[in-house]
């Protein structure tokens, strides 16, 4: 579980939110689409949507990306405005996109803040 899920799980704020108890991404370190208000995806998107700007919508389909810096980016794709994130990868110039890792993530938060 990712720093952010564990801090709001131990103040149980996630118990403001009348859905489902939030599922964090990064169960093994390693994203997973499998999520549900992950705090460390929910940072990256906001991110991406209010301070960067960098987020694209098609219908009930969103897009965005961040830098994470020294050409790396995390690109991320969600439905609607809900808590999943279905997809997240690094990606880097014309390399093939890796697997986004909680370590990665955390660095681009720290380079965007």
């Amino acid at each position: 579980m990712c720093k952010r899920c564990k801090e709001r799980d131990k103040d149980g704020a996630w118990r403001e939110w009348a859905g489902s108890k939030p599922q964090c991404a990064f169960k093994r370190g390693v994203f997973t689409g499998d999520n549900w208000n992950c705090a460390t995806m929910n940072e990256l998107r906001l991110i991406a949507d209010d301070r960067l700007q960098t987020c694209n919508r098609h219908n009930d389909c969103s897009f965005g990306y961040v830098p994470v810096g020294n050409g790396r980016y995390i690109a991320m794709s969600w439905y609607k405005q809900r808590g999943t994130v279905g997809q997240a990868v690094t990606m880097f110039l014309d390399e093939p996109p890796a697997p986004l890792t909680l370590k990665i993530a955390e660095q681009a938060i720290a380079y965007c803040l």
